[in-house]
């Protein structure tokens, strides 16, 4: 089964990041790929409602938008990329053209003296000044009609541009892979708080009823030790899991430059399916052809090839046009005085010209000390080098996303089981209840069973935070990530209910 980039289907229906699983099976496609980035960092998320704005930042959409406009690792990014764009107008500088204008204006004044024999040995002094006036103003065309090395260096200056865009596309598509592993990492930890929270709970009582049955002779004190002992540890992991999103959150904002309090959650009907097409191979063809690094790393050795093209061609000879136009007009004016005689009026000599010159230069390079040679051989070792790390990005990306898209499968079915798991559990814990209240089971088989249904309830939790990220990371790999992909996710997420206070201490830990 073979496709066009257009046609690349999504992950299952509506996983996250299409909308597949709210129409019919043939809707779950992907949109477009290589779609057309925000080269101006142009907000394209909805402003939310002021009043609902504490809320909204919140929100996955919220949290990206803030991403976007605070994130310091996407401003760099962006002006490297404003940077690179003026690659290929410097390339383009060195073949076309060039254009000089000059002015000259000079103003020199000179005074001679001497003196000359008369008669009889007589010698008169002799004085002369001279002022001259000069303005000049030129005007040089020069075209290279044969620079092998300017032409290369222009190729290589358009290669950069399109370096510098599949860089900038790499930042932002990891800025949104950045944005919801650390969104996430806030939930994992609420949902693993949420949890202990309940399991500690439920071991408090558990608790009170051991020591009501033990002050009635109906338990040894072995089962209030047993059931004090799982409470204290319940209560360590708690605190230790309120650390955790603490920490979570302040990884958050890093990225945004704001404090987050109550992120919203996934809702429990969110849907953990298998990716869409099924098949491994046409996942890793479409990232062969789409994947943001491969582009990359293909425009690095572009470049790296036309920089060994352009060393090698040094040794060429250049030939340049060259067309100048000059304009001069120069004034001179002299005065001479001999002896006591008062000199006539100044002498002036007045003068023009205008040139205009025609040349075609060839200039051949002889011998530099061996640094065009050196120069060569370096760019063709550093060619060799992108070439080796061209095949290895494609290699990385192909096993990244098999790898992927295994962890994909397996998290659904692994979300699935412990789902059937959180139910067995729950039962397990109700007949051990059960055959302790009548007396065929001990404290230990209650307390192991509560363990066993908390444990699954965090394990399920986390599955599903697996999946989604396998999901972002894998359409990553395909080149497919868009800021759309979040919007689709953040439908999935709903407003969690208040923070649920720890239990108190109980008496005898207070006194």
């Amino acid at each position: 089964m073979t496709f066009d980039s257009p046609r690349f289907s999504c992950l299952a229906a509506g996983a996250l990041l299409v909308c597949a699983a709210l129409t019919t099976p043939a809707a779950a496609e992907f949109a477009t790929a290589g779609e057309v980035w925000r080269e101006d960092l142009v907000q394209t998320l909805p402003p939310p409602d002021p009043s609902q704005e504490a809320h909204w930042q919140n929100t996955l959409a919220g949290v990206y938008e803030l991403a976007l406009r605070n994130d310091r690792s996407l401003a760099a990014a962006e002006a490297s990329f404003r940077a690179g764009l003026e690659e290929r107008r410097l390339g383009l500088a060195e073949i076309l053209p060039r254009i000089e204008a000059a002015y000259t204006y000079q103003d020199s004044e000179i005074k001679d003296r001497g003196a000359f024999p008369i008669g009889g040995g007589e010698v008169i002094p002799n004085f002369t000044n001279s002022d001259r006036e000069t303005e000049r103003w030129s005007v040089t065309l020069q075209q290279p009609l044969f620079d092998l090395p300017a032409w290369f260096r222009f190729q290589r200056g358009r290669d950069l541009t399109e370096q510098a865009r599949a860089d900038f596309t790499v930042a932002q598509q990891d800025l949104m892979v950045r944005t919801a592993e650390a969104y996430f990492a806030v939930l994992r930890a609420m949902a693993n708080l949420q949890a202990s929270l309940a399991q500690e709970a439920a071991l408090s009582g558990q608790l009170e009823q051991v020591e009501q049955r033990f002050e009635v002779g109906l338990v040894a004190i072995t089962d209030v030790f047993e059931a004090r002992a799982a409470y204290d540890i319940a209560t360590a992991d708690r605190l230790g899991f309120e650390g955790d999103v603490e920490v979570a959150l302040e990884n958050l904002s890093v990225i945004t430059g704001r404090s987050h309090s109550q992120l919203w959650q996934l809702q429990d009907e969110f849907p953990v399916m298998d990716p869409t097409p099924e098949g491994m191979a046409e996942w890793v063809e479409f990232a062969l052809q789409h994947n943001a690094d491969i582009k990359v790393a293909l425009q690095q050795r572009h470049v790296a090839e036309h920089d060994a093209r352009a060393a090698a061609s040094e040794h060429l000879p250049s030939v340049a046009l060259q067309l100048s136009y000059a304009d001069r007009t120069t004034d001179v004016t002299r005065r001479v005085l001999s002896g006591d005689m008062a000199g006539g009026p100044p002498d002036r000599f007045p003068a023009d010209g205008k040139d205009t010159t025609l040349s075609v230069n060839v200039s051949v390079p002889v011998f530099a000390g061996g640094a065009i040679s050196a120069n060569r051989r370096r760019a063709a070792a550093r060619h060799d080098s992108q070439v080796q790390l061209y095949d290895a990005t494609v290699r990385q990306v192909t096993q990244n996303t098999r790898a992927l898209h295994i962890s994909v499968r397996r998290n659904v079915a692994r979300t699935r089981a412990r789902a059937q798991a959180i139910v067995s559990a729950r039962s397990a814990l109700e007949a051990a209840e059960t055959g302790y209240e009548v007396g065929t089971r001990n404290i230990v088989d209650v307390l192991d069973a509560q363990r066993l249904l908390f444990s699954a309830i965090r394990d399920e939790a986390n599955s599903t935070i697996d999946f989604v990220l396998d999901v972002i990371n894998l359409k990553r790999q395909a080149g497919l990530l868009t800021p759309a992909d979040l919007l689709v996710l953040n439908r999935w997420l709903e407003e969690p209910p208040p923070p649920t206070a720890p239990p108190r201490p109980r008496r005898s830990e207070q006194s």
